[in-house]
């Protein structure tokens, strides 16, 4: 039985190696040319600064305010209101995002097909080798409309 296994592994070690070829990307630098992300990343900053805008008109509001118990409901339906903006916020971040993501992805993935790689990962993964293909993702994306 120790022999079968043996000879068995044995043959699997003497086969052919199998070779893949390996892409590359740097998705932070592809994120940072892609003009679509910049425009997007810019509406989410905006809306984040709109955010802060709102918070510190509210606050300007609660200093004008008398009596104890009129500060307390402002309190509260500020605080509501400021939950439901900063949750609008994170989903339209988080859509963006992904809107962002999906075009780089079949993006990588047409130019991974055209240059015949097998795998592509981050350029963060492979210490040496691969094909870099970041120049391409980036011109093909600027390229898109």
């Amino acid at each position: 039985m120790k022999f079968k296994i043996i000879a068995l592994l044995l043959a699997l070690c003497l086969q052919a190696p199998a070779f893949c070829a390996i892409g590359m990307v740097n998705y932070n630098e592809i994120v940072t040319n892609y003009p679509k992300a910049k425009t997007a990343y810019r509406e989410i900053d905006d809306r984040a600064t709109n955010l802060q805008s709102f918070l510190l008109d509210k606050e300007k509001e609660f200093k004008r305010l008398d009596t104890p118990v009129a500060k307390k409901a402002f309190e509260e339906k500020t605080a509501k209101e400021f939950a439901q903006r900063q949750e609008a916020l994170a989903k339209f971040k988080a859509q963006k995002e992904k809107e962002i993501s999906d075009d780089i992805d079949k993006v990588i993935k047409a130019v991974a097909l055209e240059s015949k790689l097998d795998t592509v990962v981050d350029f963060r993964v492979i210490y040496f080798g691969g094909t870099d293909i970041t120049d391409k993702v980036i011109k093909s994306l600027n390229t898109k409309k």
